[in-house]
């Protein structure tokens, strides 16, 4: 269907509008919030204790979280794309389960079975192993978050490669271990990388899961989100709220930075 001139300048003014009202002016606020006390204000801000022990908190959250998704994100794509057995559709339900349900809930379910009183609580009792409001509960709330993106980045890339040259490895005697190192795994790097690079952006904006399980105190589980979270709402620090939000949204675009290049170099190779 062609439609006029008029009509495609009048679609991208209504989009570019809506962006701009829903994305641009938070963002264009938040930043005029920041720097309005000049950069010397925003660094004193984050390089307080507090900021600092909830920017290494959260990557080092973000190091444990991808490496685990990454191998349980390419294991389940293989048996997902290469398997035929009885419930497949169940397991296909459960990787998006994350997408549908609300993290609030994902951190009622993890107390209700890893506190102290919880079903696996005598790892608390017995072992002494803190894992609601503690780090074990924060990454086990962003791994389940997360668990969907390596995942359904890699499927599609495996439906796409086929088995031909899985099968000719194997005829030529490779073995399993070096048909996947040697011939699956450089099929679906960039599928891959875009499912870490999703998953790394997903881990440092988590909130809703993460403050269930966490104590929330500075300098021990508090997190970038928790940390503006604080500061806004119990503090009533608006400046350092906006300053930790500032220091947030630059790593998410130096992530969205990154997934841009990847999605360019992928599409030339």
């Amino acid at each position: 269907m062609k439609t006029s001139t008029a009509a495609r300048l009048s679609l991208r003014t209504v989009a570019l509008g809506y962006l701009v009202l829903l994305i641009g002016v938070p963002i264009v606020l938040i930043l005029w919030r920041t720097f309005g006390e000049g950069a010397g204000a925003f660094l004193a801000s984050i390089r307080t204790p507090a900021a600092i022990s909830a920017l290494n908190l959260s990557l080092l959250i973000v190091a444990i979280t991808v490496p685990l998704n990454v191998v349980f994100g390419v294991s389940t794509a293989l048996a997902l794309v290469r398997g035929r057995f009885r419930g497949r559709g169940l397991i296909q339900a459960v990787v998006d389960l994350p997408f549908a349900v609300s993290p609030i809930v994902v951190g009622v379910s993890l107390i209700l079975l890893w506190g102290s009183s919880g079903w696996f609580g005598g790892i608390e009792n017995n072992l002494g192993i803190r894992v609601i409001f503690g780090l074990p509960g924060m990454v086990i709330a962003t791994i389940f978050v997360t668990l969907p993106f390596v995942v359904r980045e890699v499927e599609p890339v495996l439906h796409e490669i086929g088995t031909e040259q899985e099968q000719a490895a194997s005829t030529l005697g490779a073995s399993s271990a070096q048909t996947f190192w040697r011939i699956t795994l450089p099929a679906i790097r960039w599928g891959l990388t875009y499912g870490v690079v999703l998953t790394i952006a997903r881990a440092l904006g988590e909130f809703g899961a993460v403050i269930m399980v966490s104590s929330g105190f500075p300098g021990v589980s508090q997190t970038l989100t928790l940390l503006v979270h604080s500061r806004y709402i119990d503090d009533h620090n608006t400046y350092g709220a906006y300053a930790a939000a500032t220091l947030l949204m630059a790593l998410a675009v130096l992530t969205l930075l990154l997934m841009t290049l990847l999605d360019r170099k992928r599409s030339t190779t």
